[in-house]
């Protein structure tokens, strides 16, 4: 929840932050919004964006989880929200997010505290269809018994899987301390004993008092008329009947007036504390100080308690801080996560850091430095239909003004030192601050306690007697289970011409089996509260499946039919060929996208990772059954497989029954392709132009594959260049150029070859000068050693990200699972630390030698063309982070 939620107005605004000295700027990306009271009360928003191909239709009814009345604490918002999408009197079940998806759109919808929100984006030209689908949505949706009940189920799974994630459980803790009374502190989810006591006349009742025009905000953004789109807005609402004015009339919640303390144990290695601050609403005129205080103190990798607390002195893996402005009274949060030991220093440490705040204020160079961050960093970025349309909704239902986040960005700017040091001293005390801790659990005392604790933690590894490799995991803190399938394959396995049959068949295999339909698949496993993801990759492909541990015999079922028996129907082939379609086409738009598949092309001219996993558009029009049916009898055999089943499990019957299921499958002989390819002599280089405002610059150069005794000292060499936030690149190029925002790089080995690659996207006055600053920056790092501090640093870093990455069996058995596949054992994982502490300022400077030279490079230049229309919007900016283990696939 809190991630949904925390200052999520101060992130919807900065997406429209304008400095004085982008004016030109601001003049050919303004979006034109205008806005309409219809006469049965209905709110309408329309912003005009020309340039934009797209059309976002959002619809926002201004009722959450605080403001369910005599409903309150049943969920029921969130529980309505379900339930829009299961049918209205003209369209069935499930055909509202298929029809979208035909119109090559997507939809989606969310519950807050005080606000429910409907999201669609389709093509421009599928507009009228789009308005069609929110309409009937928010007008006339059915509430079949037996929809109510399966999604009852669906939400019940929900509310047992919520304490699986350790931060959103810390979350939950911390509003039920800071809100007493406020309903700010009940789950917006709800309670599963007082949802159960729901019927379907008190769903029809919320349904019909709440969902009304007069208290709906339309917002409509993207390549749209006002003149053309009002009039069908009119037309198709002007049956919807104003009801009575809903009054938002919450209890309030009375002013703390002491420390309040909450600790919980929890199944996991580190602890999370949270400091939370009583805080101020939205509308209060402290909220632009406490945001600028709360991106100063833990916002990005130069901020005080980061360089303070986490690097100065080592006490915390993690810190944050955020300032959290809803409609009522919010809460300012720094969130660590830590060893138990470190705690109370960590704490302490924080309060001095506000303490230093409140006695000297900031320095004006570092506001300034912040401002100067929040304005690089979006002022150009391309303002895409859905972000402007949720920005108005939000604006107008909050503030009621659709043009408050410009407001807003102007406020920021006028914000002194001397306001930072006022708000430090006001709100940062001891009776305002709820502390809360989730650590660990304690493990028993006696020797035979701890051997029964510990013992299920390990993984246990089983062979049988046709190849097939089991790894089995027990752990019984939730009851979750996770169930990851692995086979050699993927693009790498592909020939040229049948490029993306991999993707293909790993998307058909949940599509329908000899018994079961797509839908039907779908069905039995959304009304579990399960997860079902087919993946592929450059090297593998597979199924990941999450569940409820009641649902373990389910789903070794469902995982053995999907395996045994897929039919891969011509309709869902050709479903799935337009969606790849699709996304290839749309790759075009992006110059992340166009550059990144020229660099490859041109850093590798025969070797399969010049290829995209999805093919071509010519080769997926080639690619038919056949070749999908061969390509399974080829890849999918147990001497190929390796199957995990981590969490709430008994090994012994997990185990008899994947013998069962899948002992009788025949082994066969599978050669695996491997492909090698010399790196470049000299330089290749090429140019490129798109008809976009921005200009980007990628260099790359091969690395090594996944076996390679310098892949994790490779991985530390690249993440000190090209870190997203406190790399070298971004410290220096960011800095030197303002107006490159988006930057990074990173090191991604596969099974024969890797790539590095660093990037900087700027504008196109600033990209040859960007180019040769990174190549200054290479050519430093082979010339000079880097400093210990540097370097112990960005093993920290790598270390403590490698260890949340592996705190839940899902996240441990796909690694485990993939190292197995790979053949470097499912255990692999346990030498990251070593592997990484083992890296010397010496092997940094060895492999920069070897491997960063320019003579090697592959280096691509996207530049805008010469005529770019006025209304070209900019690229959405995007952190792009260094590739983690667990993405290697």
């Amino acid at each position: 929840m809190k991630k949904i939620f925390l200052n999520v107005f101060f992130v919807l605004a900065v997406l429209h932050m304008f400095c004085d000295t982008a004016v030109a700027q601001e003049q050919k990306t303004q979006v034109q919004t205008q806005k309409f009271v219809l006469d049965n009360g209905l709110t309408v928003l329309i912003s005009e964006m020309p340039g934009s191909s797209t059309a976002s239709v959002f619809g926002l009814v201004k009722t959450g989880s605080a403001t369910e009345g005599k409903y309150l604490g049943t969920g029921i918002s969130h529980f309505l929200e379900h339930m829009l999408f299961k049918g209205t009197d003209k369209r069935g079940v499930g055909q509202i997010p298929r029809e979208v998806q035909a119109l090559g759109g997507q939809i989606n919808a969310s519950t807050s505290f005080d606000y429910t929100i409907y999201t669609l984006t389709v093509p421009e030209t599928a507009f009228d269809q789009g308005l069609d689908i929110i309409a009937d949505m928010l007008m006339n949706s059915k509430f079949d018994d037996a929809e109510i009940q399966k999604e009852r189920d669906v939400v019940y799974g929900e509310m047992r899987l919520y304490k699986d994630r350790p931060e959103r459980y810390l979350s939950q803790m911390v509003f039920n301390t800071v809100y007493k009374q406020h309903p700010y502190g009940i789950p917006i989810i709800g309670y599963e004993e007082l949802l159960r006591g729901l019927k379907r006349e008190d769903f029809v009742d919320y349904y019909k008092t709440r969902y009304a025009p007069n208290n709906i905000i339309i917002s409509i953004a993207g390549h749209v008329q006002a003149d053309d789109v009002l009039p069908k807005v009119r037309a198709i609402f002007k049956d919807f009947a104003r009801q009575p004015n809903f009054t938002r009339n919450l209890t309030s919640e009375p002013t703390q007036i002491n420390m309040r303390y909450l600790e919980e144990e929890y199944q996991t290695d580190l602890t999370r504390v949270d400091m939370a601050y009583s805080g101020v609403s939205l509308r209060d005129a402290d909220l632009y100080a406490l945001d600028v205080l709360a991106m100063i103190l833990g916002q990005g990798e130069s901020s005080r308690l980061y360089k303070e607390i986490f690097l100065n002195k080592n006490l915390v893996r993690s810190i944050t801080a955020a300032n959290f402005t809803p409609m009522d009274r919010g809460v300012f949060e720094i969130e660590m996560m830590l060893d138990e030991k470190d705690v109370e220093s960590a704490i302490l440490a924080v309060k001095a850091q506000i303490q230093l705040v409140a006695q000297k204020g900031v320095d004006v160079s570092e506001l300034e430095k912040v401002k100067r961050q929040v304005y690089s960093q979006n002022i150009f970025g391309r303002l895409t239909s859905d972000v402007v349309a949720n920005n108005a909704a939000a604006d107008e239902a909050f503030i009621g003004d659709y043009d408050f986040s410009r407001k807003y960005v102007e406020a920021i700017k006028k914000v002194s030192s001397a306001d930072i040091q006022r708000v430090a001293k006001q709100y940062f005390h001891d009776d305002k601050l709820s502390l809360v801790i989730l650590k660990p659990k304690k493990l028993p005392t006696t020797a035979e306690q701890v051997t029964d604790a510990v013992k299920p933690l390990a993984i246990e590894k089983i062979t049988l007697d046709n190849g097939l490799t089991i790894l089995l995991r027990e752990n019984h803190s939730f009851p979750i289970v996770s169930i990851n399938l692995a086979m050699n394959g993927g693009m790498w396995q592909e020939t040229v011409e049948k490029n993306g049959v991999s993707e293909l068949m790993s998307r058909l295999l949940t599509e329908g089996t000899k018994t079961k339909t797509a839908d039907q698949i779908t069905e039995s496993i959304e009304s579990r509260g399960a997860s079902l993801t087919p993946f592929s990759g450059r090297n593998s492909l597979g199924i990941i499946f999450n569940l409820l541990s009641e649902d373990t015999d389910f789903g070794l079922g469902l995982l053995e039919d999907l395996i045994k028996n897929p039919t891969f129907p011509e309709r869902e082939l050709n479903r799935e060929k337009d969606k790849m379609r699709t996304a290839l086409i749309a790759q075009e738009d992006s110059i992340n996208a166009v550059t990144s598949r020229h660099l490859r092309e041109l850093l590798f001219l025969t070797h399969p990772y010049r290829r995209d996993g999805l093919g071509t558009v010519e080769s997926i029009e080639k690619i038919q059954r056949g070749d999908i049916v061969d390509f399974y009898q080829r890849h999918v055999v147990p001497n190929n497989m390796v199957i995990s089943v981590f969490g709430d499990i008994d090994s012994a019957k997990v185990l008899a029954s994947l013998k069962k299921r899948f002992g009788g499958l025949v082994n066969k002989d599978l050669p695996i392709l491997t492909y090698s390819e010399s790196p470049p002599t000299e330089t290749r280089e090429k140019t490129i132009r798109m008809k976009k405002k921005q200009a980007m610059v990628m260099i790359a150069f091969q690395g090594v594959d996944l076996k390679s005794p310098d892949r994790y000292p490779l991985q530390v060499l690249t993440s000190i260049l090209g870190s997203s936030f406190n790399g070298r690149i971004f410290t220096t190029i960011r800095d030197q150029f303002g107006q490159a925002y988006t930057l990074g790089g990173g090191f991604t080995p596969s099974r024969d070859i890797g790539m590095i690659s660093f990037y900087v996207l700027t504008n196109d006055e600033s990209v040859l000068q960007v180019k040769d600053s990174l190549e200054k920056l290479l050519v430093e790092i082979r010339e000079n050693k880097v400093s210990e501090t540097e370097l112990n640093e960005m093993k920290t870093y790598l270390k403590g990200s490698f260890r949340m990455n592996l705190e839940t069996d899902s996240s441990l058995g796909f690694i485990t699972t993939l190292d197995e596949l790979y053949g470097n054992g499912y255990d692999y994982y346990e030498s990251f630390y070593s592997r990484i502490d083992a890296v010397t300022a010496d092997d940094i400077q060895r492999l920069a030698m070897e491997y960063l030279d320019l003579k090697k490079a592959a280096i691509v230049i996207t530049r805008p063309t010469k005529h770019v229309s006025e209304n070209t919007m900019m690229e959405k900016p995007v952190m792009m982070p260094v590739t983690a283990p667990a993405e290697i696939h």
